[in-house]
């Protein structure tokens, strides 16, 4: 091989090692990005079951201040005909 051969060699060599530094470099920063990716979609979880127990909370409290009022029964009437229409179903399903 000729001293010019050997110079490229060498480069191709380095090369080749850089870029499998590169490469474990990359995959060390997948595992960690994997890793970030699975906390933020179980924090996503738990917050979409958090908002969901205030929405329920908000409906209970909405239904209960207008029972508790005088003037305006038509929520309230309609939530408990939606509860009773429900519970009418499970009855039904439960007689089958």
């Amino acid at each position: 091989m000729t001293e010019s051969e050997n110079i490229l060699l060498k480069d191709i060599q380095q090369n080749v090692q850089k870029a499998m530094g590169m490469v474990n470099t990359l995959k060390l920063e997948k595992k960690e990005l994997e890793f970030e990716k699975s906390k933020l979609l179980d924090e996503i979880e738990r917050l979409k079951e958090e908002n969901e127990m205030i929405q329920r909370k908000y409906d209970n409290l909405k239904l209960a201040k207008s029972l508790i009022e005088d003037g305006d029964n038509v929520d309230a009437k309609l939530k408990i005909n939606k509860i009773v229409r429900e519970i009418d179903k499970c009855i039904a399903l439960l007689n089958r």
